[in-house]
């Protein structure tokens, strides 16, 4: 069973979340004005035919594969290692590369690095900051509604994630 949080740390949370969601806001509406170039990072967690998918606390309430913004310098696969333990505290190695995506509408510059993992068990240690709530679903079936990003994944990916 989980235990409690203490309130300060509570209420921390409650004001960083609120912090994360007017900060994606900024940079979305900063993304309709100056179309940017970014880089990012996507990983198709597996276990046992499941994936793992996220719903973050701020953005849209869709659900999508873990992940986040590539810093400068920082190399795809240093990134999602990164990402993964600081959204998940999942320690991953030997990325497979899915290949890479462009984002959609306003995100058409954005370049995103799609990883395949096979991690031995499902426990996750969410971030109460970022992730609002995760599920391992298999990729036939997944959560609704499914961002943009998770889609395409699984629709290019579908048939290779079914065999294994």
């Amino acid at each position: 069973m989980r235990e409690r949080a203490p309130a300060a740390e509570l209420v921390r949370n409650a004001v960083l979340r609120q912090i994360y969601r007017a900060g994606y806001w900024v940079l979305w509406a900063r993304a309709l004005a100056t179309h940017p170039h970014g880089r990012g990072v996507k990983g198709l967690i597996q276990n046992d035919g499941a994936v793992l998918f996220v719903r973050h606390t701020y953005g849209p309430h869709e659900w999508e594969f873990p992940g986040g913004g590539q810093q400068r310098n920082e190399p795809p696969h240093e990134a999602i290692a990164r990402e993964l333990r600081e959204e998940l505290g999942i320690e991953v190695s030997d990325p497979q590369t899915l290949g890479t995506l462009n984002g959609p509408n306003q995100y058409a510059n954005n370049l995103v690095t799609v990883f395949s993992f096979v991690v031995a068990d499902r426990s996750v240690q969410p971030d109460p900051v970022e992730i609002a709530e995760v599920r391992w679903c298999p990729p036939s079936d997944p959560p609704h509604p499914l961002g943009w990003y998770a889609q395409e994944i699984l629709r290019r990916n579908g048939e290779s994630l079914a065999s294994s």
